[in-house]
C-alpha cells in the first residue's frame, strides 16, 4: 500500500487502532499530542490506562525514531509507523530501537506488522502523562 502523505498513513493507522485490529486491542485514541518538547501524531490508551505514543513518517525513520524516544518522558511505551518499504530499510537497526525502547512497526494493507516491541515502563515525566491521558479521554 502506497501513502501519498503522512496524513494518509496516519488516518489509516488510527482506523486500525479504532477498530482493534491491532495487538493492542481496545484503545481510545488522539491525534497530535502538543507538549513543550513537540507534537505527538497518535496517543493511544487502553483499559488500563497504560499510554502508548506512536509517531509516523513517510521516508525519515531516523527522525521519527528520535521523537519517539523523547515521547517515552509521558507514554509507557512508544513506536514508530512507517511505511512497508522504509521499515524494512529501518530493520536493519533494530539496535537502535531497542536502545531507545522504541518499538518498529509498518502497515501492510489491512494489518498491521510489529517488528520490534517497545516494553512498557514507567514514563519519566508522570504529570506530562497525565495531560495525555486526559486528552485521550476528552476525545
Amino acid at each position: 500500500m502506497r501513502f501519498q502523505t503522512e496524513k494518509m498513513l496516519v488516518n489509516r493507522f488510527v482506523g486500525l487502532l479504532e477498530a482493534n485490529e491491532t495487538q493492542w486491542g481496545s484503545l481510545q485514541v488522539a491525534c497530535e499530542f502538543f507538549y513543550s518538547r513537540g507534537r505527538t501524531d497518535i496517543v493511544a490508551l487502553n483499559d488500563g490506562q497504560m499510554l502508548i505514543a506512536f509517531e509516523a513518517k513517510l521516508k525519515d525513520w531516523k527522525t521519527a525514531l528520535h521523537q519517539a524516544y523523547r515521547n517515552t518522558c509521558f507514554a509507557h511505551s512508544s513506536y514508530v509507523v512507517l511505511p512497508k518499504d522504509t521499515a524494512l530499510s529501518a530493520m536493519r537497526y533494530l539496535g537502535e530501537f531497542a536502545n531507545r525502547r522504541v518499538g518498529l512497526c509498518y502497515i501492510d494493507g489491512a494489518d498491521l506488522v510489529v517488528l520490534q516491541e517497545s516494553p512498557f515502563a514507567p514514563p519519566l515525566e508522570p504529570w506530562l502523562a497525565s495531560e495525555a491521558i486526559s486528552q485521550v479521554q476528552s476525545q
